[in-house]
């Protein structure tokens, strides 16, 4: 009887894992996810807006209106961060309309389907939007290297592409963090 007592004491001084987490706890918890999840919609949207509106201010400060390769990038530029700005609406209007007090299957339904339009902007769209923003980035590097210093120029593309290459980081990091939340929905079902 020794073991038994044994495995009884191990037992009894294993951690809660489900602790006692009410159903207004959850409840409060979903919430607050949901209201991460909007505000990360709203606060993307406010930043691609303060750089559309930058690329828009540097193109008439600069009196681009010649169609030449600083031109074409911009507006190249422009066009595909007004596109993300579209995507990232329509995502959060998708969102804002899935309603937490749903029953748990179609508030779990309604999610998946939200995740997985995410995961088509992110397989599909995003990649799109970054390589034709790349390459109107590229068209700006003659009119740079011609009318700025050598250590200016040097500087925009260090840290244009330095930049690029991280924020790619992010979207890489933010993708499997949504993959993994629609796979934790699906299971649920």
């Amino acid at each position: 009887m020794e073991t038994f007592d044994e495995l009884q004491t191990i037992w009894n001084r294993q951690p809660n894992v489900m602790g006692n987490t009410s159903a207004t706890e959850l409840m409060k918890k979903g919430e607050a996810h949901l209201k991460k999840v909007r505000a990360g919609h709203w606060g993307t949207i406010a930043i691609i807006s303060v750089l559309i509106f930058v690329l828009i201010g540097y193109f008439i400060g600069m009196k681009v209106y010649q169609l030449n390769g600083l031109s074409i990038g911009l507006t190249l530029m422009i066009v595909v961060m007004i596109a993300r700005v579209v995507l990232e609406w329509i995502s959060a209007n998708r969102f804002g309309s899935i309603k937490p007090d749903n029953s748990l299957a179609e508030f779990s339904a309604k999610m998946q389907r939200y995740y997985a339009w995410r995961k088509k902007i992110h397989t599909v769209f995003i990649p799109i939007i970054y390589i034709l923003y790349i390459i109107g980035f590229t068209l700006l590097l003659p009119a740079f290297k011609a009318n700025l210093s050598h250590g200016m120029y040097l500087y925009c593309v260090l840290s244009g592409y330095g930049f690029l290459t991280i924020f790619a980081f992010f979207l890489v990091r933010i993708l499997r963090k949504e993959m993994k939340l629609l796979e934790f929905l699906k299971a649920l079902n």
